[in-house]
């Protein structure tokens, strides 16, 4: 198992050294369904595959509950689902409101285990040369 990553060209307008610059940037081949991941689970495990996506269907429903009430979601090998908003400062705290409120948004925070697992990650570049029957 290895990420894959493309080379990019990018054109860098600000620092001390402005130009042309190489940098490699994450290839994402696809997203995995629910349905895909409810497959998997299925098939490691003695749980029917509607059961597990139902399972997985509560899962997201309760975590994204917990977190619309201001509250942590923490799944312990993944890691931690907090909330958090961006606000407009006031000069007084009488100021302060709902109204200042700009966004809300959700965090993911790694586990310790996971980002040891990310730390150990490999990389390989991804191949985008395209074979076979094209029209």
């Amino acid at each position: 198992m290895s990420i894959k990553f493309v080379k990019v060209q990018r054109n860098i307008h600000t620092g001390a050294n402005p130009g042309t610059r190489y940098l490699a940037r994450i290839f994402r081949v696809s997203n995995i369904t629910t349905e895909k991941l409810a497959v998997e689970i299925s098939e490691a495990t003695t749980v029917s595959a509607p059961d597990v996506l139902a399972a997985l269907k509560a899962l997201e429903i309760i975590v994204s509950r917990h977190i619309l009430n201001g509250e942590a979601v923490k799944l312990d090998i993944l890691g931690m689902f907090a909330p958090g908003i961006k606000a407009t400062a006031k000069t007084t705290l009488a100021q302060v409101d709902a109204s200042t409120i700009k966004r809300a948004y959700c965090r993911f925070y790694p586990s310790p285990d996971f980002m040891k697992q990310l730390a150990k990650a490999s990389f390989e570049e991804a191949n985008l040369d395209i074979t076979g029957l094209q029209s």
